[in-house]
């Protein structure tokens, strides 16, 4: 998909400026329009190289010229969509492998007696307060976490009634129905584990973005994770980074121009690609 405009914006530039404008995880960045080539999904065929250069991840060739590729995240020195996917898939795969123990200190207490010492409702359990602090822009996500709630709710219900039976003295009903809720509820919970693990795996898909100085020829490639959209911005939407209170923040004038921020949208980090280069990368 070739994006690259022959018009610059050159003589508008006090004015409006075209932005071209992706997501790394929860940050917006954005370019100007006029340097992107194209967009590309084909990731598989970029090849490693024997170079060691931050973010590089290799070269890939577009129309017969070998281009340099640059995980943009790595690059400026954030956390990747892949890695911060990556980290929340260790979190469920952990409190996954929590309720299993739950469960199987649950039917210790009601086959053999003692205290059950894990937590019976959601205010004091690690995964809900995890999940209450957990926020991300996937919708789908956030709906899966939320089915947590009911079917925690329904395991604790259970694991109540469980202990009230053996406590009484009905040892044997609370046997009985154990083992009737005990496949059925953990099934429950493995599957929305399962669901969730699965979406987000999914979602750990990056896009080529191509880019150029002249509008014909690709200078880098960017591995991207989530394309917006292109945004025109008024000269006054936008704060330098060497200009007012971001002046203070040298390191950010390594990486940014400046950011654009508009109300009800989230703030558009504007990086240079020259900037972005801070070492020549050289393919032979």
């Amino acid at each position: 998909m070739t994006l690259h405009s022959a018009q610059a914006n050159a003589g508008k530039a006090s004015e409006k400026t075209q932005v071209f404008t992706f997501f790394i995880e929860d940050m917006m960045f954005g370019l100007n329009v006029d340097y992107v080539l194209m967009l590309g999904q084909d990731v598989d065929s970029v090849q490693k190289v024997p170079v060691e250069e931050r973010g590089l991840k290799g070269v890939i060739k577009y129309q017969g010229i070998v281009v340099p590729v640059l995980d943009f995240a790595h690059r400026v020195g954030v956390t990747s969509g892949i890695d911060s996917k990556l980290a929340v898939i260790d979190e469920l795969r952990h409190y996954e492998q929590e309720h299993i123990d739950w469960m199987n200190a649950l039917e210790a207490v009601i086959t053999g007696g003692g205290e059950f010492k894990y937590p019976t409702e959601l205010k004091n359990c690690k995964f809900s307060q995890w999940r209450k602090q957990f926020h991300a822009r996937d919708e789908t996500l956030m709906d899966l976490l939320a089915l947590f709630d009911v079917n925690q709710q329904a395991l604790y219900e259970t694991a109540g009634r469980l202990l009230t039976l053996r406590e009484s003295g009905n040892t044997d009903e609370a046997i009985e129905l154990l083992h009737r809720e005990r496949g059925a509820t953990i099934q429950r919970m493995k599957t929305l584990f399962s669901r969730v693990i699965e979406h987000l795996q999914a979602a750990m898909r990056q896009v080529l973005l191509f880019v150029t100085d002249d509008g014909k020829t690709p200078r880098f490639a960017l591995l991207i994770d989530e394309i917006n959209d292109v945004v025109t911005y008024d000269a006054s939407e936008f704060q330098a980074s060497n200009a007012g209170a971001l002046a203070q923040l040298s390191q950010i004038g390594k990486v940014l121009d400046g950011i654009y921020t508009r109300d009800n949208s989230p703030d558009c980090l504007y990086f240079n690609i020259d900037k972005l280069i801070d070492e020549p990368i050289t393919v032979a």
